[in-house]
């Protein structure tokens, strides 16, 4: 047909599963470049508000967008910093963390 309205494409099987795929695609990928600090650097600074959207838009992928986020710290200066890496810094009694937005 012609007419095709956007209904129609986002009920459509096969493109759900073709945006399955790519976003296990693109998932594998955010692997192999988070193995690389320099490049995952350079990846964050372009992407990073897309991977914070990500985290609102895709509920089975949260978790996993969760670990590729980046903070400053008062520690870091200006470098970026990752939960698990601020975590592994906090003294044993310090219970909460204090942010700012």
């Amino acid at each position: 047909p012609l007419n095709i309205s956007r209904e129609m494409l986002q009920q459509n099987k096969i493109l759900k599963v073709i945006r399955k795929n790519i976003v296990k695609k693109v998932m594998e990928v955010i692997e192999e470049i988070s193995e690389d600090k320099d490049n995952f650097k350079k990846f964050y600074e372009q992407f990073g508000k897309n991977v914070k959207l990500g985290i609102h838009e895709d509920s089975t992928n949260r978790k996993k967008l969760a670990g590729y986020l980046r903070y400053y710290t008062s520690a870091s200066g200006d470098e970026l910093c990752s939960m698990g890496d601020y975590v592994s810094r906090m003294k044993e009694n310090q219970k909460d963390i204090y942010y700012i937005t």
